[in-house]
């Protein structure tokens, strides 16, 4: 039977109470029995209820009607004889209505929806897969470029180290800068092995309680000898009252060097920087106002993984350079 249908049929009680309060009006007019008022009162109510169940059943009947995608014009023409022939004896069991067509797209919808979510759990797992490949491959090229530099590193050592013979000035220069080249590459080669360590879990993260106050401190003499050789005026404000942190002090501590030298090394001569440590939504926060951008390289990228394994962040924005410090507890690794 369809939802009209069945809407129609809220029609029929009140159809029928027309009919009575009609031979009611007819028997009591005959009998003096009944008031005049009440009869009117009656038929008035009766049809007020005909007329707008008749308006509500077309309206829920051609919304319905246009939801399950089929023609609303038909839905509101209805007659009595669809009702009677949709009431029939075995109609009801062999007919489907516009609910059954509604409930199939919204079970072909959930099953979409389903295989949808299925598809990006597995893609999501895929990228994550291929990023652990890109780690684990990443690590062994670094370990195997770093033996293969030793191999480079020990000839120039021995070379500059243990004269066999006269060089001439020229030559002990350039044998110089390869040594130096192949121990900033070696440099890039362990931070690239441990970012990838970090990435794939296999490095593991100290939780010393740290004052951030003290860590700060610590580092200020480098920072303030990195600002003078910049011709940096640098400028501290340091809250004594914040919280203390956990996390692994040495290397949280190089990578704070890491990012705040560099920016401080990157700043235009005569400008003047502020650095405050505060304490904002129970973390602690450094941030360094008014310094430059410094280029981006394996050194700083490791600082950044190694803040971010411990719980933390570091953005820049508007020109500000912040990092943020894990509060107590919040170490991830």
């Amino acid at each position: 039977m369809k939802v009209a249908h069945r809407l129609y049929l809220t029609v029929v009680p009140a159809l029928l109470g027309v009919l009575a309060v009609a031979a009611l009006a007819y028997w009591g007019q005959y009998a003096r029995a009944v008031p005049h008022l009440l009869v009117v009162v009656a038929a008035v109510t009766a049809v007020g209820t005909l007329v707008l169940a008749m308006i509500n059943a077309r309206y829920v009947a051609q919304r319905v009607e246009r939801l399950a995608g089929g023609d609303s014009t038909a839905a509101g023409g209805v007659s009595l004889r669809g009702v009677a022939s949709a009431v029939a004896p075995g109609h009801i069991a062999t007919q489907t209505d516009e609910l059954d067509t509604i409930e199939r797209v919204v079970d072909r919808l959930s099953h979409a929806v389903a295989e949808a979510e299925s598809d990006r759990a597995a893609g999501a797992r895929a990228v994550e897969e291929r990023a652990r490949d890109y780690a684990r491959m990443l690590s062994i090229v670094a370990d195997n470029a770093a033996k293969r530099l030793e191999d480079v590193r020990l000839p120039l050592h021995i070379l500059l180290e243990n004269r066999f013979g006269d060089l001439n000035e020229n030559q002990e220069e350039m044998l110089g800068a390869a040594r130096a080249a192949a121990e900033a590459t070696d440099a890039d080669l362990v931070a690239l092995r441990q970012i990838a360590e970090l990435d794939l879990g296999t490095r593991t993260l100290r939780r010393d309680r740290i004052k951030p106050t003290d860590m700060i401190r610590a580092l200020l003499p480098t920072l303030q000898a990195t600002a003078e050789k910049a011709g940096v005026i640098l400028h501290t404000d340091l809250d004594p009252l914040v919280p203390a942190i956990r996390g692994d002090q040495p290397q949280l501590q190089d990578s704070l060097a890491t990012i705040l030298g560099d920016a401080l090394a990157a700043s235009a001569s005569g400008t003047t920087v502020d650095l405050k440590l505060e304490t904002r939504d129970g973390n602690a926060c450094v941030t360094l106002a008014g310094a430059g951008e410094a280029r981006p390289n394996i050194r700083t990228a490791l600082a950044g993984r190694v803040i971010a394994a411990s719980g933390g962040s570091v953005q820049r924005v508007d020109g500000v350079l912040t990092a943020t410090l894990p509060g107590s507890g919040s170490v991830t690794r």
